[in-house]
């Protein structure tokens, strides 16, 4: 019997749930931002102003998507933040374009992580916990909360800027806790200088529509990545397997042991992992030889 996350079939786009304007703190307008992304081989992006909706409609075409979105932000004590992004789809929002916060600000409505995603659901979107190394959070503040569609992975902005992009460490902790949760890899630009490009999901979906994309992140039919590209992962009788572009290690992990395949150079392309039957779940983790990293979604081996 196999087991996946990946449609068997579908085709693979490109995209960035993360993207910052002058709408907000962004340094360049919405036309110019979603033009950089679309002649850089992008087929889709989400821009998610902070405490502002964008719809965007006018910056769709034929070969680029762009997906509603905005970004809330709460502080916490001891200098620590909750960083949650909503997206959705243009026929499901219910949240006006351009549409501005602050009487929910003001008023405090949205002062709580749970509430906010809470109020994502409620408008039509799905939230996306943002970089919580970088927010100063410990996992204990996060590894719970329910409603998420994932966490982020990788977030190139905070790397670029601070080097505390990378939150592997807490996605697994929530996979620890059994909190079914996918990880995502994003920009977070405001620039379309060293903090973009860097950070993107690979989605397989079965049709070339905003449907078509929410439905396959939906099931899971995606991977993070900082560079590396993956074809596909399952999990087939007692044995894991990946196929990838050429790397130079190859981690399969589960929640208390897995395996590491090691080349001198990029020439990994596959692996296989054989699993005892115990492991909840397994995951895999590609690096190339300049330290980039692209990550699955884990595979759920046991219902709960």
């Amino acid at each position: 019997m196999e087991k996946r996350t990946l449609y068997a079939d579908g085709t693979f786009k490109k995209g960035n749930l993360h993207t910052h304007t002058t709408r907000s703190d962004g340094h360049y307008a919405p036309e110019e931002v979603a033009r950089h992304y679309r002649e850089n081989g992008y087929d889709f992006l989400a821009i998610t102003d902070h405490w502002v909706y964008g719809v965007h409609e006018g910056l769709n075409r034929d070969d680029f998507l762009v997906f509603p979105g905005t970004e809330f932000d709460i502080e916490l004590p001891g200098r620590k933040d909750h960083h949650i992004v909503g997206f959705g789809l243009p026929e499901t929002n219910r949240i006006p374009d351009a549409y501005d916060f602050s009487r929910e600000r003001e008023s405090k409505q949205l002062s709580t992580a749970e509430r906010i995603i809470e109020y994502i659901g409620q408008s039509g979107n799905v939230a996306l916990y943002a970089h919580p190394y970088w927010s100063k959070v410990d996992s204990t503040d996060i590894k719970y909360l329910q409603g998420i569609i994932g966490m982020e992975i990788y977030n190139h902005g905070s790397e670029f800027e601070s080097n505390n992009g990378n939150s592997e460490t807490y996605f697994d902790h929530f996979l620890f806790v059994r909190n079914r949760t996918f990880c995502f890899a994003t920009d977070d630009a405001h620039t379309l200088e060293g903090d973009s490009l860097g950070g993107f999901i690979m989605v397989k979906a079965r049709e070339f529509t905003h449907r078509g994309i929410m439905d396959a992140i939906i099931d899971g039919s995606f991977y993070a990545s900082a560079g590396p590209l993956i074809q596909d992962f399952y999990v087939e009788g007692n044995v894991a397997r990946v196929s990838c572009g050429p790397c130079q290690d190859i981690f399969f992990q589960t929640p208390h042991r897995g395996d590491h395949l090691h080349s001198e150079t990029d020439s990994l392309t596959e692996g296989s992992f054989t699993l005892r039957g115990d492991e909840e779940y397994v995951r895999v983790t590609v690096r190339n030889t300049k330290g980039q990293k692209a990550w699955t979604q884990p595979i759920w081996l046991w219902l709960f």
